[in-house]
């Protein structure tokens, strides 16, 4: 994407990037599509995000092994409001328990608890291979892909800029060789990785829009919200 125009990137963490483009109305953003709950006046793409719409995943739950029931899953890593609310949705409708949310910083994963882990971790230390993918879950869950971040703005025709000026790129494919993109994935990982590649959708159809609707639909029908969010697509 940086070839194709004088745009400026910059990355943050995810749960950041709404606050900061309320402060920017110059920028847009990848936000998690759950962050839209807090956000209803920002423009989404109807063209382009991030979604998953099979087993690859940036985040992956790991089990304690022996246990009759779960009461609590820490989060650890890149971690954003999907993976706080969706994981409480998650247990509750598939195992039927009420789970607490526990948010872990900086110290040694300890796989003795139950863990969402989001980011590289997974692969740099190939626990994926031992983990739940969570976007397949997510998946089952609405039974549509699972759009794991939408692009925003606060401005509707800067969203449309960014829609027209990256739509064709974005629909080329991926690329062939990605070791350069992740230099400290091992082997295994990247092998997971490339085979898997094509289950990351960035230009979206009508069914990741239909993700997006459903997603916003569980935290309502759980009661951690009041009402439908009704997304502003551009």
């Amino acid at each position: 994407m940086e070839k194709k125009s004088n745009v400026e990137f910059e990355t943050v963490p995810s749960s950041v990037i709404a606050k900061r483009l309320a402060a920017d109305q110059n920028s847009v953003g990848l936000i998690p599509s759950l962050d839209l709950i807090s956000n209803k006046d920002l423009f989404v793409s109807s063209e382009i995000g991030i979604s998953f719409d099979a087993l690859l995943s940036n985040a992956y739950i790991h089990f304690k092994e022996e246990q009759e029931t779960i009461d609590e899953i820490f989060l650890k890593g890149d971690v954003t409001s999907n993976e706080v609310i969706l994981s409480k949705i998650l247990f509750k409708e598939f195992y039927d328990v009420e789970v607490k949310t526990t948010l872990l910083s900086h110290q040694p994963t300890d796989f003795s608890e139950n863990i969402l882990i989001v980011g590289d971790e997974n692969y740099e230390k190939e626990i994926f291979l031992s983990g739940l993918s969570f976007a397949e879950e997510i998946i089952e869950l609405i039974n549509a892909p699972y759009v794991n971040f939408v692009l925003a703005g606060t401005s509707d025709e800067l969203v449309k800029k960014i829609n027209s000026t990256f739509k064709k790129a974005l629909e080329s494919g991926h690329a062939e060789k990605i070791d350069h993109l992740f230099p400290t994935f091992p082997q295994t990982a990247l092998d997971y990785v490339t085979v898997n590649l094509q289950h990351l959708v960035f230009d979206f159809d009508e069914q990741d829009l239909e993700g997006i609707k459903l997603l916003l639909q569980m935290p309502y029908y759980h009661g951690l919200i009041k009402d439908i969010i009704e997304v502003k697509f551009v």
